[in-house]
């Protein structure tokens, strides 16, 4: 990956290192001309003496420039492969400045860059994280206490104040989703592996995953059927649950009434392949492109009944996984998510 990534520089490096040894050995060629013009000389050159007085030149310039070309290369290395790590999010990179040599300026500004960056992610996760700790407390006993009024309602009070309180008990629910689904996302972000993996069977927890749902696709009188093979999986079975459970939710909210969803699994050497498919809504290629993006909803017609934050937890469950997650769609037929997980944790 890095050999790929400097190939630019290495070309650039070597064309540059080729001219200067032509352009060296053509002025020393032209200078001893000179000379000679100037003294009065007139030596006879044949090709013996020519290559031999062109070829250690030549060789020593090559030499000197190569010299350069490494020394150089080392220098613009550090730096792009510092810049590469910044831009895959990791902030903490840190180059020495005293291997800088020329670029000693440039490598310090960066070291007071990605501290900058480091310190407003950190402010940013902690804003997050704190927002919503503390949003998440009166919102969960404001649910509670609507929840106790549509409990214990006397029988002579309007229909107009149940439906109120009713409303602020779905309003409290989705804001109280926003706050756990915001910082488990926020966690997730701050993670670099999994934690706590154990074996487990993941066909029945898909299985369980679209039982639990099974109330929302039978009111759709939605077709749902599954083809998936025993297959025990070392992971951490709660994360895996949020993908199933977001994956599965959406295909069922995005499918119209008498639609057919499907579950499927097959296994490889390589991977195991897990794909959902519906023949509902379907996305254009504007949105395909923002799925993953939090808080980003597509379909204005349901932004109501979402957050935005779904899908975004599971790319990052599934990239913690080591896995990918695929999607192809097409408006008004339907869409076909695709997750792919390391077939090495298969026992």
């Amino acid at each position: 990956m890095k050999k790929r990534e400097n190939g630019g520089l290495h070309r650039w490096l070597a064309v540059q290192s080729t001219i200067i040894v032509i352009v060296s050995v053509m002025s020393f060629a032209f200078l001893e001309y000179i000379v000679n013009i100037i003294m009065g000389w007139n030596p006879h050159y044949d090709p013996i003496t020519c290559v031999g007085m062109i070829v250690p030149m030549a060789a020593l310039m090559a030499m000197l420039s190569a010299m350069f070309n490494r020394r150089i290369q080392r220098y613009i290395s550090g730096l792009t492969n510092g810049l590469s790590k910044v831009a895959n999010g990791d902030f903490s990179v840190n180059l020495d400045e005293t291997s800088g040599g020329p670029l000693q300026d440039a490598y310090r500004n960066f070291n007071i860059m990605t501290k900058e960056l480091g310190s407003v992610q950190e402010l940013r996760s902690d804003f997050i994280n704190n927002f919503s700790h503390e949003f998440k407390t009166p919102i969960t006993a404001i649910k509670g206490f609507a929840e106790l009024l549509l409990d214990e309602f006397p029988s002579d009070v309007d229909i107009y104040s149940q439906e109120y309180v009713r409303i602020i008990e779905e309003e409290s629910t989705r804001l109280a989703d926003l706050s756990n689904s915001t910082l488990l996302l926020s966690k997730l972000e701050s993670q670099q592996f999994v934690p706590e993996k154990n074996p487990y069977a993941l066909d029945e927890q898909i299985k369980r995953c679209a039982i639990l749902l099974s109330g929302k696709w039978e009111e759709k009188h939605i077709d749902f059927s599954a083809d998936l093979s025993p297959l025990t999986f070392t992971g951490n079975e709660e994360l895996m649950r949020h993908v199933w459970l977001n994956l599965l939710d959406n295909a069922i909210k995005y499918t119209p009434e008498d639609g057919e969803i499907s579950v499927t699994m097959t296994v490889s050497r390589q991977e195991i392949l897990v794909s959902i498919i519906d023949n509902g809504i379907g996305m254009s290629q504007e949105v395909l492109e923002h799925i993953f993006d939090r808080y980003y909803q597509g379909d204005s017609s349901h932004t109501g009944k979402g957050l935005g934050l779904g899908l975004p937890i599971v790319h990052r469950i599934v990239a913690l996984c080591g896995g990918s997650i695929k999607v192809t769609s097409t408006e008004n037929q339907g869409s076909i998510f695709q997750v792919l997980l390391p077939s090495v944790d298969i026992i």
